[in-house]
């Protein structure tokens, strides 16, 4: 039987991704199996042609200790990483071995289960967000040997408490926020402060409650830009230092009726739809305040740093967990961590069920927009 472990990272960076590659690595050839790293996500295994052997090299790379030995030291991703799921790529993205002129978005979900099948792999680990874990569940579903390791910032896979990276993250977002008050009260500004694109405000929810900024706005409840500049201008004034912190989730949205109010204000960026919800924020609270509003982007820089000590541990339990499901054959599982289980796996498949939202009704201040939480643990009891 094979011994050769295919391992992909899929998704956006997060702190403590390369301690997970390095400790998963030394724990299977510990175990006598053989890691193969496939570059760019799920792109390697689209990208490589059966038919051309050199494109192995280009796609691939045998993952042994002195290899993997200082990766842990970096953020990034070792292996490279990418957004793409092979059920939706576009003509231009297809490789030129595949392509079929003409026929728009094409699933090359065949060509990647005769990859898998042609390399002769034992079993494929995945460390991926919420869209890689649902393209390995898909691929669970038609026979291939998958297990997923949760990796996002934002917290929001269905199955698991804590996903690798969120601590790291929630943690800078707070520093960030705290080193740019000195900024707004400096010079009594309004300052909008946007943390990372995703569907669920959770992450944001929490670095806002934690940070004790003056109010956030989440995807999940679109705002009136009108009432959100009365109720900053008045956190401003009730500032000693006369300044206010609006945090913002990039993915936060006017209402419809307030797009339409304050088109002409966004139009000199383009299309409202294209800029970031930071944009937008700041430039209408500037066009109702008359005041200058400062804006700080923070999205890419939650995600670099040195991992913290609870991304360390997360990042290692998983490696060692997948490890041990891999060893003993229980594929079509995820590595999490549950609260009355600890460090324990869930059905894969709970990966397929998309992002966690927030529960407004118990979670959010939606007149407000302010978090309203009490005890913290997760998404599951909140």
């Amino acid at each position: 039987m094979s011994k050769r472990v295919a391992i992909l990272t899929g998704g956006g960076d997060v702190p403590g991704l390369n301690m997970c590659l390095k400790s998963l690595v030394y724990r299977l050839i510990d175990l006598g199996y053989e890691p193969i790293g496939v570059r760019k996500g799920w792109e390697g295994l689209v990208r490589y042609n059966p038919q051309n052997p050199s494109t192995y090299s280009e796609q691939f790379i045998e993952l042994t200790k002195n290899v993997v030995r200082p990766i842990d030291r970096t953020s990034g991703s070792f292996l490279h990483s990418s957004r793409l799921d092979p059920r939706r790529i576009p003509d231009e993205t297809v490789p030129d071995f595949l392509r079929q002129p003409g026929s728009g978005d094409l699933d090359l979900t065949e060509h990647v289960l005769h990859v898998i099948q042609r390399l002769d792999f034992r079993g494929l680990i995945v460390i991926g967000d919420d869209d890689a874990l649902q393209y390995a569940a898909y691929l669970s579903s038609k026979g291939v040997p998958v297990i997923g390791i949760p990796k996002t910032i934002h917290n929001n896979i269905f199955g698991t408490d804590y996903t690798l990276g969120f601590s790291t993250g929630l943690a800078r977002g707070v520093a960030f926020i705290h080193e740019l008050r000195a900024l707004a009260g400096s010079f009594e500004k309004i300052i909008v402060v946007e943390s990372f694109a995703a569907k669920s405000g959770y992450s944001t929810l929490l670095m806002a409650m934690l940070a004790g900024v003056d109010r956030v706005l989440i995807p999940e409840v679109p705002y009136d830009a009108d009432l959100l500049a009365q109720l900053v201008l008045q956190d401003k004034r009730e500032t000693p230092a006369n300044y206010a912190v609006v945090l913002i989730c990039d993915g936060a949205h006017l209402s419809p009726q307030q797009e339409s109010k304050y088109a002409q204000v966004l139009s000199f960026s383009g299309k409202s739809g294209l800029l970031s919800s930071g944009i937008v924020a700041s430039n209408v609270l500037t066009e109702i305040t008359c005041e200058r509003v400062y804006l700080q982007h923070l999205t890419y820089l939650l995600r670099t740093g040195s991992p913290d000590g609870q991304d360390l541990l997360g990042a290692t339990n998983f490696a060692f967990w997948a490890a041990h499901l891999l060893h003993e054959g229980r594929f079509g599982r995820m590595t999490a961590f549950v609260k009355d289980r600890m460090w324990t796996d869930v059905e894969l498949n709970l990966a397929i069920q998309g992002n966690r939202q927030v529960d407004v009704a118990s979670m959010y201040d939606a007149e407000q927009y302010k978090p309203n939480l009490s005890l913290i643990w997760s998404l599951e009891n909140l």
